[in-house]
């Protein structure tokens, strides 16, 4: 995400100390395949050992995109046709596609308000469940204790969207770190981005199995190499991450920490230039200086309010979008699915969330952008403020 003039409010001449390392050195040697006939490490291997290790899990493995990522993790967990899993109704289209994918049944949890799936499932849902996937939206990590309590009651796995909040914190730790497994994307709008590209971290009997399947079926052998002989492969598919997407991912996930450090930085100080009026309509997690400050979320008085605060932001050259305008449930794909449709229409449908989703604003941070960028997002903003909702608490306007 940038601004509509980039070179006006970023300063992109910054030069990142041997920011591309690992690029280089696969441009240099020309092994783009994950397994490399050099004596240099593969990249995948190391971005898998980095994020197995960020996210506090046993091991991981990069496949070629996020959504991938979750349709495998499911089918790993022996999520298949017919089951239900609960999945923020809030939240991007492929993360109930996934579900939908493997034959599973996607069911919408609601808001509460802002960033805080329903509290009504937390003693126990009215039906079986499989799983439930947490999604974290936009740089602000989702409350995760509730869900991970109601998954230990019920004895199904948590599964942690983390795509959107790479290195973002919650109360009880990292983002992904309380699911059983987190699943993320390198994909181009991301913290860390490879154009495409994902990850699964989890327990290693889980990831393996996530592995086979992405990896035609093979069993890593001696020396890291594919083996078709052994007993333990199955038919799979090639699903893997290119070492060049790796050698990007690397070079990033290496500067993670001090990117995050200078956008909470450069949020924070967004914060204090949108000043005391524009405060309630700010949309926060429940950690907020834990968040990896991507992006502010404001609340908008109502959809049209939302639609014509991005304009007027848009012809100061300042981005703001509404993230997610509808829920997943409301799409036509989803609607047009006999099956899908029988079930979900046997439901009450996330009210809150569809009456939100098309509301709640987002204004991208970055570690690029310069005092003036910000002070020009924030006047912006506050001529605009009559748009927003008088508070963004449980949704009020």
């Amino acid at each position: 995400m940038t601004f509509v003039n980039p070179h006006q409010f970023f300063d992109l001449s910054r030069e990142e100390p041997d920011s591309l390392t690992c690029l280089r050195s696969v441009l240099r040697d020309g092994q783009l395949f994950r397994y490399v006939e050099t004596e240099r490490e593969s990249l995948n291997s190391l971005v898998e050992a980095r994020f197995a290790e960020h996210f506090g899990k046993e091991a991981a493995t990069a496949v070629a995109n996020g959504t991938v990522g979750l349709r495998l993790a499911l089918r790993a967990l022996g999520v298949g046709p017919g089951d239900r899993v609960l999945v923020s109704a809030y939240s991007f289209i492929a993360c109930a596609m996934a579900i939908a994918s493997v034959g599973a049944v996607p069911i919408p949890m609601d808001l509460v308000e802002p960033l805080t799936d329903s509290t009504d499932l937390l003693v126990a849902p009215p039906f079986p469940v499989a799983a439930v996937m947490l999604v974290h939206v936009q740089g602000h990590s989702v409350a995760v204790r509730g869900m991970r309590d109601l998954c230990d009651r019920l004895g199904v796995p948590l599964i942690e969207d983390v795509s959107q909040a790479l290195g973002a914190g919650t109360l009880h730790g990292v983002a992904g770190t309380l699911g059983d497994v987190a699943v993320t994307s390198f994909q181009q709008s991301k913290q860390v981005s490879s154009g495409e590209g994902g990850l699964v971290a989890g327990r290693a009997d889980l990831v393996e199995k996530v592995y086979r399947m992405a990896d035609l079926g093979a069993v890593r052998g001696a020396g890291g190499l594919p083996d078709w002989d052994d007993e333990r492969a199955v038919l799979g598919d090639n699903l893997r991450m290119t070492e060049l997407q790796a050698a990007l991912v690397m070079d990033q996930a290496r500067m993670l920490d001090d990117t995050i450090s200078r956008q909470r930085a450069h949020r924070a100080r967004l914060r204090e230039l949108l000043g005391a009026d524009v405060a309630p309509a700010v949309i926060d997690s429940e950690a907020p200086d834990r968040d990896a400050a991507t992006h502010t979320l404001l609340l908008a008085r109502d959809a049209m309010s939302a639609q014509r605060f991005c304009a007027a932001l848009r012809a100061e050259q300042v981005l703001a979008r509404v993230v997610w305008r509808k829920t997943f449930p409301e799409f036509g794909v989803f609607r047009r699915d006999e099956g899908l449709r029988k079930h979900l229409a046997a439901l009450p449908g996330p009210k809150t969330a569809e009456e939100l989703a098309p509301r709640i604003l987002s204004v991208p941070s970055s570690k690029y952008v310069t005092e003036a960028g910000l002070a020009a997002v924030a006047e912006a903003v506050r001529a605009n403020r009559g748009l927003l909702a008088e508070s963004a608490r449980n949704g009020a306007s």
